[in-house]
């Protein structure tokens, strides 16, 4: 352990070198650690027939329709119920992708 005397003792630039000699070994310790817990992961994940990029998500398909902003949507058969694209999404909206309708693009 190095006392607070020792550190007094230093010159600046001695000073500066351990600070970046100490930086450098935390950085290494992260960089084991990490490089750990990524093994341990991998393991973990084997065991059960996985692997990370199937924890990734990517290359899943959106769950419901997908509305572009500023495009103004319309109900199919009630043409009175319309959304811009903004905010949340109305009631009557949700309502109809649960049934498995989607809302109609007006122009």
């Amino acid at each position: 352990m190095i006392n607070v005397a020792t550190l007094n003792g230093l010159q600046d630039d001695e000073l500066r070198t351990v600070i970046e000699q100490s930086n450098g070994i935390l950085k290494q310790r992260d960089e084991d650690r990490k490089s750990k817990a990524l093994e341990q992961a991998r393991a973990t994940l084997a065991a059960v027939g996985l692997s990370l990029k199937d924890l990734n998500g990517k290359g899943h398909k959106p769950k419901g329709a997908v509305y572009k902003g500023g495009q103004t949507y319309q109900h199919p058969t009630n043409k009175t119920l319309t959304w811009n694209a903004k905010g949340q999404k109305p009631h009557w909206l949700r309502e109809l992708e649960a049934s498995g309708g989607k809302a109609v693009e007006v122009a």
